[in-house]
């Protein structure tokens, strides 16, 4: 039986059929793809993910578009035996879910709702992977194979034998390649570097640094700086997705906002994590009701004030487990949701969240890691700046404002260090010359460049152009007509 208790029933539409290659077509493909294994090449970290949701085909064709030689694809298999491209280890940071790609069948995946979907809206979706491979073969791409879990390698060796893709593989996991690093027909290349983390790929020496290193590719995130240093053009991208799918709207099912109260409060054990494989299940499957509850209040058309004290309680008695999918995962959809609704205390109930250092913590603490105590609640605290992106005021820029001042040690005793994050919510909350200038003059190169993609992306308002030409003018050339 498939689960029918979400809103949107979502029909995958697969992407036109392709005729099939002529002997003169497949030849040269393959000459293509030869020429983008001598390098130096682009290679895209999920995708062209500024322009378009991660891991989807309209990142990845995006990434042709402006320049780049293929992707790193994220390889993943559903309940039913579905090869798919998705990142994370669990759907709730993109779409409204709960687990792991593993836990449903394919058609189960499409009916979710993605939280932010972009500009291609409703038409987001995961895809397959024959689709990713097939955007692949009509662009004779190069594909780097993350295969995220063990046990996928036959099938995916299968169907690169089926499309005659062997050659566009250049790069695979070691740990989890398994047959396809033995097959003979895998001929593996080395990265030169990788600019994304810090934003290098839209500065001019971080870019031409990494083009003299030996290897063959680089891997970034937005392609458009080291192919402008390359001399290569950019297309204008296409307003509409890959392929369009139909979408059969149900009737939404709201929950009485008094049973919603009740879910969320109905957490007396909070603080007691269980410690036996039976009572771990148990622990889990209740904090994600409380999730769920916690999402379900985003329906509510005027959530009253005991919904908003209902979700402040979750976040601030957020659930301890010993299993990171499971610890704080109902407090971290508490905080989305008061933030995303704009609770009157939202943006304190977050600071309180992000600068959290809490003892109660010690009994959940995994030993493999050697990170600060606070990292274990880094499901709470990874929310919050891009819940805080739609909650613009003065309190939310000065949270901002306090991260970006912190010295990076410092950072580091809070959780993850989310530099970056913060900057960007920044400038979504306080878009002007100003903001971006600030932050093209601060010490890490990760909120610089972040100020210049962001720029960039708005570049047809007057605002973003003006920084741009005050603050980075070498990132004109990258501006997508």
């Amino acid at each position: 039986m498939l689960r029918l208790s979400f809103s949107l029933l979502l029909l995958a539409v697969a992407l036109p059929a392709r005729a099939a290659e002529t002997p003169d077509e497949t030849k040269k493909r393959h000459e293509r793809v030869a020429e983008r294994r001598k390098g130096p090449g682009i290679i895209c970290h999920r995708g062209a993910s500024e322009h378009a949701t991660e891991n989807t085909l309209e990142a990845y064709r995006a990434a042709f578009l402006l320049g780049a030689d293929g992707n790193e694809i994220d390889i993943r298999m559903t309940s039913d035996g579905v090869l798919v491209v998705f990142h994370d280890d669990m759907l709730d940071r993109h779409l409204f879910a709960y687990g792991d790609v593993c836990d449903y069948t394919w058609a189960e995946l499409q009916r979710f709702r993605w939280r932010d979907a972009h500009k291609f809206g409703e038409q987001c979706r995961i895809p397959t992977l024959e689709e990713v491979f097939e955007l692949h073969k009509a662009h004779a791409g190069l594909m780097h194979l993350d295969i995220k879990r063990p046990g996928l390698d036959r099938a995916i060796a299968e169907l690169l034998t089926k499309l005659d893709m062997w050659d566009h593989v250049a790069f695979a996991n070691a740990d989890t390649g398994g047959v396809i690093l033995k097959d003979a027909r895998f001929k593996p290349q080395r990265y030169k570097g990788g600019l994304f983390l810090d934003r290098g790929e839209v500065f001019p020496d971080a870019i031409a640094a990494v083009l003299k290193k030996p290897g063959d590719h680089v891997i970034v995130d937005d392609p458009r700086g080291v192919a402008h240093a390359l001399g290569r053009k950019f297309a204008k991208l296409p307003a509409e997705p890959v392929a369009r799918r139909r979408i059969e709207r149900e009737a939404e099912k709201l929950e009485r906002e008094a049973d919603l109260i009740a879910r969320l409060r109905a957490a007396d054990d909070w603080d007691k994590p269980a410690t036996s494989y039976p009572g771990r299940l148990m622990s889990g499957a209740a904090i994600r009701a409380r999730a769920r509850a916690a999402d379900s209040t985003f329906a509510l058309a005027a959530p009253s004030k005991d919904v908003f004290a209902a979700l402040e309680l979750r976040v601030r008695e957020r659930s301890l487990h010993r299993d990171w999918m499971y610890h704080g995962f109902d407090g971290a959809t508490a905080l989305r949701a008061l933030i995303e609704r704009r609770a009157p205390n939202a943006v304190a109930v977050a600071r309180f969240a992000l600068w959290r250092d809490d003892v109660a913590l010690e009994p959940v603490i995994d030993p493999r890691w050697k990170n600060p105590r606070a990292w274990t609640d880094f499901r709470v605290k990874m929310v919050v700046f891009p819940a805080l992106a739609k909650c613009p005021g003065a309190a939310t820029e000065k949270l901002c404002r306090d991260y970006l001042a912190l010295a990076d040690d410092d950072a580091k005793k809070l959780g993850p260090t989310q530099f970056e994050e913060a900057a960007r919510t920044l400038l979504a909350v306080s878009p002007k010359a100003e903001t971006a200038l600030e932050l093209m003059k601060h010490r890490l190169q990760v909120v610089r460049g972040r100020a210049v993609l962001d720029c960039l992306a708005r570049a047809t308002e007057a605002w973003a152009l003006d920084a741009l030409n005050k603050g980075a003018p070498h990132a004109l050339a990258y501006r997508v007509e």
